[in-house]
């Protein structure tokens, strides 16, 4: 190939490219890209982010005890009104991704009590349009991820379910995981209640619900399958932890979010967090049930298009499939029905903002009524 010839193919691409980011509205590639702030090495993951989350053990052991003081009464009281103590081990949770700084308080409601020492990861794949990936998991290849105390080594059954999953129904891709930060949010707590935790990352992209009962069924049953071949127990052997925020709301700051229905004052914000609050109580907690799971996907994403969101949950796709998964799992592999507890709800405008400048932890986005986020935690046993 000649050099104007080279030209013309490099002036093609390029416009090939700006083509098909424009028509579907996705983040540059070169942008996301960009966000890697430790980069992989060999098999072991890189970080995204060490503005917002921690990554040194002295600033883990800080936000730990904080957190687990300043949470203490709300702790307590859940413990009394759901049966729960200290011993107490969750088969699912449901945790924010948001800097520890806003969020931190809210994660420790759910991950003080995931026991287990293998923890599948669902988190949502914020860049999966970037790249193409839709209605399909994504695992990646790393063997162990960074955690403030050291390696966190990824489970080797996470290469046995690829091996059962149908080829069609997953991919590969370590260039999206080592991109997304929402799973790297929960290794610092998971690690610091147990340092022998290894995990198994799965992203769940934009998906419609067709796919994702599929894939949740599929997984389901490959995953009882290895749990019932090594004698394993939901809750103490194995558990799932999904992860999302509530709604990205505000007119002001956001790259791909334009969400403000009720209005950017006190009176909407006071309605955006009572729009959460009866989504989760309608649809997430008591009996878990997959018809409830379908309502809450459809209050969620539109039907006729799954890429326009109605609700700005970023978790929308993740928390529907990890749900409905894990129905599926505790019916396939124990005949259990489970039972999901509201623990927490905060927002990044509803509480102090932890003490983390002397640990070099911030915030990286606007935090006013123009522009907040919403977290919550809940429990399933």
């Amino acid at each position: 190939m000649n050099k104007e010839m080279f030209k013309i193919f490099l002036l093609t691409l390029s416009i090939s490219m700006a083509f098909v980011l424009n028509l579907h509205g996705q983040i540059p590639m070169k942008r996301v890209l960009s966000r890697i702030t430790i980069p992989s090495v060999s098999f072991t993951r890189g970080l995204v982010d060490t503005v917002g989350f921690p990554h040194r053990a002295r600033q883990m052991d800080f936000i730990g005890r904080l957190c687990e003081d300043i949470e203490k009464r709300s702790i307590a009281d859940n413990q009394k009104r759901f049966n729960l103590s200290d011993d107490t081990p969750f088969i699912f949770g449901i945790s924010p991704h948001d800097d520890y700084m806003l969020a931190a308080r809210i994660y420790v409601h759910v991950q003080r009590y995931i026991k287990a020492k293998t923890v599948i990861l669902i988190g949502n794949a914020h860049w999966s349009e970037t790249f193409g990936i839709r209605n399909k998991l994504i695992f990646g290849d790393f063997k162990q991820w960074r955690g403030p105390y050291g390696s966190v080594k990824i489970s080797e059954i996470r290469d046995e379910i690829t091996a059962k999953l149908n080829p069609q129904d997953y991919t590969v891709n370590r260039t999206v995981v080592e991109t997304e930060h929402s799973l790297e949010a929960q290794v610092p707590f998971l690690q610091y209640y147990n340092r022998n935790v290894e995990i198994i990352p799965i992203l769940v992209p934009f998906m419609d619900w067709e796919n994702m009962n599929k894939l949740s069924k599929e997984l389901a049953e490959v995953i009882t399958e290895i749990i019932k071949k090594k004698n394993w127990v939901l809750g103490h052997d194995i558990a799932v932890l999904c992860t999302t925020d509530g709604q990205h709301y505000g007119d002001y700051g956001w790259s791909y979010y334009d969400y403000h229905p009720f209005g950017c004052n006190a009176d909407g914000y006071k309605k955006a967090t009572e729009l959460d609050k009866k989504l989760i109580n309608s649809y997430l907690v008591g009996e878990a049930k997959l018809e409830k799971v379908h309502k809450l996907f459809t209050e969620l994403v539109d039907q006729n298009n799954i890429s326009n969101y109605k609700i700005t949950w970023c978790g929308r796709f993740s928390v529907s499939f990890s749900t409905s998964f894990v129905i599926r799992l505790a019916k396939k592999a124990e005949n259990k029905t489970l039972k999901g507890y509201f623990l927490q709800y905060g927002s990044s405008l509803s509480n102090p903002w932890l003490p983390l400048k002397k640990y070099n932890l911030g915030i990286t986005g606007d935090v006013n009524l123009h522009h907040f986020v919403t977290y919550f935690a809940l429990g399933f046993k």
